[in-house]
């Protein structure tokens, strides 16, 4: 788990400098939905479906920051 770790530090340090959770509660809420969607992505990458191109996580959720 190296990225949400790295997330992790990166919001920690942004929320001592705003003196804010909201950065750290981001992170969280933003693992739960890659978390939750790992499912569905197995299933999808199961079926044989040859998908040449992809969407960005971010196009898909809208940027947090």
């Amino acid at each position: 788990m190296p990225a949400f770790e790295r997330d992790g530090v990166k919001a920690l340090e942004n929320s001592r400098h705003t003196y804010s959770l909201t950065p750290l509660h981001d992170v969280v809420r933003n693992w739960q939905l890659r978390v939750a969607s790992a499912p569905a992505v197995d299933a999808y990458t199961d079926s044989g479906r040859d998908e040449s191109g992809f969407v960005a996580l971010e196009d898909v959720l809208g940027n947090r920051q």
